[in-house]
């Protein structure tokens, strides 16, 4: 049985902005602010200010919003900072890694540990990410620029690397890898951390950028870029078919003596390009993706799931993992074409659209529309009926697409004059060939239901099968009232 999953707040103006700002790009359900760990002598330590679980990865964030220090020499004032606000957090994050992969990586969901923390954490997939939120340094950072390069600096910190007295805090407003030997943390401003995520738009461009960034460093061949917007920039500009960034010198040989170094204006001309214009847009048509997961994520919080509310949770979770973990390239393609069919479908008819994953070439969407004729049958039994339609489709994707071997079937009230509107998504996965019993029932299903029966069959899937049943997630909204 589904139970709520109460999550904290944060405590801070930055801890809530940090939630927020999470919760709105990376969605509730893999955002969690204040997890709390065991300590010695029975003491227990937060283990950040905001966790982010997503699948094989953790994003862990620690902010400690100091106060820019009033003192007039500037070194002076960046050292202090420096130690109480980065430094600090990078203690913290290093703790909270070293915690999670050690014996006992238990976390909770509050500060007391008595409340397990619900979702799966750990695996031998499991890849961490540690971000440093440098609070408070734009604003002193743009006037110290400003004041040795003139007008039109910005305020966001610098990245160097390979410079003892950079990591030790000697250089104001300059920041580099920490520790070489450890875990690598990302540091941004609070400029940078709210460009970065809104700007690359969904978790999975996120992971992506950060793991591209971390390979880029410890490559050893970034050694300095002025500005993280500037670097974004870069990634951006490298865009890969499948629609992520990219940085190139991460990832193959540089002449000896080469290295790159980023120069500030690389933002600007970003800006002001046409490939700026097409992401902009590109994340203005991904939003209705977000939007139609937002519900089912917030529902399985709360636990209202209506008749879902059995199915467990790991289930749910997958399911809308899977979703969720499009990129913005690809959320734009679904997003729009699921609007397009749901706009197109004549009221009382059903009808279907297959959509490919862009980012996700083994992933293929079936959108499928069912009509409720509200004169012959209650809502609840028109959504039983439509969950069973969708199970159908589930059973004769993999005949029509042999190359595929994962489906979301994402089941739609078809558009008509109640205004009603709910969704159910199921997500099956299949590995291997199909036995006999699967075939014979999928051929059934696509002669007396005229399920996908206009598109081919493929026949590479023969022998015995290795099949994860579909799993089911439905959100429910307020049933209309037929008139």
């Amino acid at each position: 049985m589904l139970e709520p999953i109460i999550q904290n707040e944060g405590t801070t103006a930055r801890e809530r902005h940090l939630a927020k700002l999470a919760s709105e790009q990376f969605f509730g359900l893999w955002s969690y602010p204040g997890l709390a760990r065991p300590a010695k002598k029975g003491v227990n330590k937060e283990l950040a200010d905001l966790t982010v679980v997503f699948g094989d990865d953790i994003i862990l964030f620690s902010d400690k919003d100091i106060a820019w220090p009033s003192h007039p020499d500037i070194k002076v004032a960046w050292s202090r900072w420096y130690r109480e606000s980065i430094l600090a957090s990078a203690t913290q994050l290093w703790g909270a890694a070293k915690h999670l992969r050690g014996p006992k990586p238990a976390i909770y969901l509050d500060a007391r540990c008595q409340v397990p923390f619900p979702l799966p954490t750990l695996s031998e997939r499991t890849r961490i990410h540690l971000v440093a939120v440098a609070a408070n340094s734009t604003l002193p950072a743009r006037d110290y620029f400003r004041t040795i390069g003139g007008p039109g600096s910005s305020g966001t910190l610098m990245h160097a690397f390979g410079a003892p007295d950079i990591v030790e805090g000697r250089r104001p407003f300059v920041v580099g890898d920490l520790d070489p030997r450890r875990p690598y943390i990302h540091i941004l401003d609070e400029e940078s951390l709210d460009r970065v995520v809104r700007e690359l738009g969904t978790i999975g461009d996120f992971i992506h950028y950060l793991t591209e960034k971390e390979a880029a460093v410890r490559s050893g061949l970034l050694r300095m870029y002025s500005g993280e917007e500037e670097l974004l920039a870069f990634y951006l500009q490298e865009a890969r078919p499948d629609g992520y960034g990219n940085l190139p010198f991460a990832h193959r040989e540089l002449p000896p003596d080469h290295w790159v170094h980023i120069p500030e204006g690389e933002w600007r001309a970003y800006e002001n390009s046409t490939a700026y214009s097409v992401r902009t847009r590109m994340r203005e048509l991904a939003r209705s993706w977000h939007e139609l997961i937002d519900p089912f994520s917030t529902a399985v919080l709360a636990a209202d799931t209506g008749e879902a509310n059995d199915t467990p949770l790991d289930m749910h979770e997958i399911t809308l993992r899977v979703a969720a973990s499009e990129n913005l390239m690809s959320r734009a393609r679904l997003g729009t074409a699921f609007a397009e069919k749901y706009q197109s479908v004549p009221p009382g008819v059903r009808s279907s659209r297959v959509v490919s994953s862009q980012c996700h070439p083994e992933r293929i969407y079936i959108f499928v529309f069912v009509p409720w004729v509200w004169q012959s049958a209650t809502y609840e039994e028109y959504r039983e009926y439509r969950l069973s339609v969708m199970r159908a489709y589930a059973i004769v994707a993999p005949l029509k697409f042999a190359n595929a071997t994962e489906f979301i079937v994402l089941g739609a009230q078809t558009h008509d004059a109640t205004g009603g509107r709910s969704e159910t998504m199921i997500y099956a996965k299949y590995d291997g060939p199909l036995d006999a019993e699967h075939i014979a029932q999928a051929h059934d299903l696509m002669t007396s239901e005229g399920i996908m029966a206009d598109i081919p069959t493929q026949f590479s899937r023969c022998g015995p099968a290795r099949q994860e049943l579909p799993r089911r997630f439905t959100r429910n909204e307020p049933c209309p009232v037929a008139p």
